[in-house]
């Protein structure tokens, strides 16, 4: 469901709305006879200001991908409190967040968000020539440039890209150096720090000629959780860059990643974008029940008129096929492909490429479903891959039962049929389910090797739960660990209590 884009500038900007509530007071017992105790008169709580509650509004609004609505939130808020540069960064937010959910030629950022990063930075810098220290002038500033270093680089403008991100750096150093503890400044400057320090080494080795900065991954991280184990405003953003950080190729804490995302979910009070990350996290780690479970929740909440509503569903039902598919629920995989196909939203070339990339799987593991459960296989050049996703399934159903020895030489004989080139669904997961049956038949060397071919299969989707079996973390990875309630995290803030 990801556009091409560099995952630093996208996790570092996916700001949420972190949206609190209050209890009712307890009524008093029923059916005593007495009167209920009287509490002390109390004066009602204050509604928050017409600026924040708007820009609450909107991230809410953006968040369900309604971005009309967003627009017209973060307008009412801008209106509230005239030359304020803050509510100016949202409008930059929400049209950038618009161009990378968006699929196909579409997405490419417009003159829409030119327009508004003008607007933000322009205020900004009125605001910090009348007042050069000013914080939220500085985060607001350094916020959008970075925005723009992405929709530069989206453009192949890496010159400009590059000037950008340094520029929001500089300016991210500065809010921080007159308040360390504030919060937005703090976010993204600890998502820029984690990435701008795991992006590949050939693109470190040009970054100095396109004036990219540097950035340092354990502070970044620091950062980031700091935010997250805080009781501010931006506690979900933190939570939800943390489960995009925890799960990434650096880290490998996947289940803290897990915890993570859910938690954001949860403070959100639902959201189909977020429950689409979740789902398709499990998908990587071959949960493709709970993934199915997590990406219909999706699609139910995906509600809405118009063809930006119509394109998440239409990328919702998509993933619920491939989920359902791995589950091999293969007539409700395709159910899903026809629901998919049923939505307004234009057949871009990336839902296409999708689709027939499914119905291809589907097929496949179809035509398994009339080969004989088990035997031996049988030597017949470059190999069967209809008779080799049959023992596929044969292997997998005793697996489930837990029958790790009866499926290990099913599985064997899988691994024998399979053909020169196989799909990457097959290879992969044969390999898959090798590497755990053999596990929990007490050969861990055996299993590692297949876990390894597992993860080697290029485009293997579930490649993820071969690299969690490995149990093999990166060096960072304590710091996504989920802490209990009450405790102190390694951040050195009182920790949030885990999902």
């Amino acid at each position: 469901m990801r556009r091409p884009c560099p995952g630093a500038i996208v996790a570092a900007m996916a700001v949420v709305a972190a949206l609190g509530g209050t209890a009712s007071p307890a009524p008093g017992a029923a059916g005593s006879g007495a009167r209920p105790a009287t509490a002390p008169p109390q004066a009602p709580a204050e509604p928050p200001p017409v600026g924040e509650g708007a820009i609450a509004a909107g991230l809410q609004a953006m968040h369900r991908g309604e971005y009309r609505r967003a627009l017209d939130d973060f307008k009412r808020a801008a209106d509230a409190l005239p030359g304020s540069p803050g509510p100016l960064f949202y409008p930059v937010f929400a049209r950038w967040w618009q161009g990378l959910f968006a699929d196909g030629p579409a997405g490419r950022p417009d003159s829409a968000f030119d327009d508004a990063y003008a607007t933000a930075v322009n205020v900004s810098a009125a605001r910090l020539d009348e007042i050069p220290r000013d914080v939220d002038a500085l985060a607001t500033l350094g916020g959008t440039q970075i925005l723009r270093a992405h929709v530069e680089a989206v453009r192949g403008n890496y010159w400009r890209a590059g000037q950008e991100a340094r520029r929001g750096k500089k300016a991210l150093e500065q809010a921080l150096a007159i308040d360390p503890a504030r919060e937005p400044a703090l976010f993204a400057m600890g998502a820029l720090n984690y990435y701008a320090d795991r992006v590949p080494l050939i693109v470190k080795g040009i970054r100095v000629f396109f004036f990219m900065p540097g950035g340092d991954a354990p502070l970044g991280l620091t950062q980031i959780r700091k935010v997250a184990d805080g009781g501010g405003p931006l506690r979900t953003d933190g939570r939800l860059l943390l489960g995009m950080v925890c799960s990434d190729r650096y880290q490998h804490a996947y289940d803290d990643a897990l915890a993570h995302l859910r938690q954001a979910l949860d403070e959100t009070g639902g959201s189909s974008l977020i429950r689409a990350a979740i789902g398709d996290l499990q998908i990587r780690l071959a949960r493709y029940d709970a993934a199915a479970t997590t990406l219909a929740g999706g699609l139910a909440e995906a509600g809405g008129d118009g063809i930006e509503a119509s394109r998440q569903r239409r990328w919702l039902a998509l993933g619920l096929a491939e989920a359902l598919a791995g589950d091999w629920r293969l007539d409700e995989a395709e159910a899903a492909i026809a629901r998919a196909s049923g939505e307004e939203a234009p057949a871009s070339e990336g839902l296409q490429r999708a689709e027939r990339r499914l119905r291809a799987e589907i097929a496949g593991r179809r035509a398994a479903l009339t080969e004989p459960p088990a035997g031996p296989a049988d030597d017949n050049g470059d190999g069967d891959g209809r008779a080799a996703a049959g023992r596929l399934l044969a292997g997998r159903r005793l697996m489930a039962a837990g029958r790790a020895a009866e499926a290990l030489p099913i599985l064997e004989a899988a691994h024998d049929l399979l053909p020169r080139e196989p799909p990457p669904w097959l290879a992969g997961s044969i390999h898959l389910e090798l590497g755990l049956a053999l596990k929990r038949s007490g050969d861990p060397a055996a299993a590692h090797g297949h876990f390894d071919k597992a993860i080697a299969t290029r485009r293997f989707r579930a490649a993820d739960r071969a690299r969690l079996e490995l149990g093999k973390k990166g060096e960072d990875a304590a710091l996504c660990a989920v802490i209990a309630p009450g405790a102190v995290s390694v951040s050195g803030a009182p920790a949030a209590a885990p999902f």
